[in-house]
């Protein structure tokens, strides 16, 4: 299944799913200096395997097409978080 054949909105399944990582990340981090381009770059890290394991069957074409898809989508999903109430500071200075 490409990504373009899957449903991408905010769903409350992915939304709990993107809380408990998110309170996972945080809470691995608690008392240790770990800087927001560490957490942005293991965040991604997961969305990127996530994505390669998803595309075995894909070809290059459809790869692109969801590389393309997710650019997309990451704004949007983005302010959502900025903007969520359940975050400790969604409007810290180094994020």
């Amino acid at each position: 299944m490409t990504m373009a054949e899957g449903s991408y909105s905010l769903t409350e399944e992915s939304i709990r799913v993107a809380e408990e990582g998110i309170r996972g990340m945080i809470n691995a981090t608690s008392g240790a200096t770990v800087t927001s381009f560490v957490m942005i770059g293991a965040a991604l890290h997961i969305l990127a395997a996530w994505v390669a394991s998803s595309q075995t069957k894909s070809t290059p074409a459809e790869r692109d097409a969801d590389v393309e898809e997710l650019e997309g989508l990451l704004p949007s999903f983005i302010e959502y978080h900025r903007a969520a109430k359940w975050l400790p500071d969604p409007h810290r200075a180094d994020n």
